[in-house]
């Protein structure tokens, strides 16, 4: 990925978390109206100094500002917090550990099988091996809850290299 391609996303990522950081505080609805107004604005502004920085959206761009490329942002999060949540439970295996990257592994298999069962959210290209790095997070995750193989780490870890692997693919 080329420097300018990384920079427009870091923007892109940026104003996508400035909109979706609107809430309603305790200044109440206007707050809330403001922080709109002003998000709306900044991304208008932020989107206007793109276009003029890149001639053409890029396809991985467009992917991004996509309904699918927004459920892959947070899908990518959502994998961050469980494998964060693992290694911590490897350092410090407490329960409380053990139930957190439990309870992140099932928000992992629920995001996974809701862009699957939603054809809007999969991409144009690229879209069978999205599906397998999908697929091959859903059976982390299913490892990592009790039952069948809960808790071997060969299992576990060729689960989770394989999901890594699978997830090494170019979508747009």
């Amino acid at each position: 990925m080329k420097l300018s391609r990384i920079a427009a996303t870091v923007a892109t990522v940026a104003v996508a978390a400035i909109v979706s950081g609107c809430g309603v505080t305790h200044h109440g609805a206007t707050a809330a109206t403001h922080a709109t107004t002003h998000a709306v604005a900044t991304s208008t502004a932020t989107s206007h100094l793109l276009a003029a920085a890149q001639p053409a959206a890029t396809p991985a761009m467009q992917w991004l500002a996509s309904a699918g490329g927004q459920a892959q942002v947070t899908f990518n999060d959502d994998v961050a917090t469980l494998a964060a949540a693992l290694e911590t439970e490897n350092s410090a295996p407490t329960v409380a550990n053990h139930l957190v990257f439990e309870a992140d592994a099932r928000i992992v298999r629920t995001a996974a099988n809701t862009i699957l069962a939603t054809p809007a959210l999969l991409p144009t290209t690229g879209t069978a091996a999205y599906k397998l790095m999908l697929n091959d997070f859903i059976t982390v995750a299913n490892l990592l809850q009790p039952g069948p193989g809960y808790g071997t780490t060969p299992q576990d870890d060729t689960a989770w290299y394989a999901a890594l692997s699978a997830s090494n693919i170019t979508v747009s």
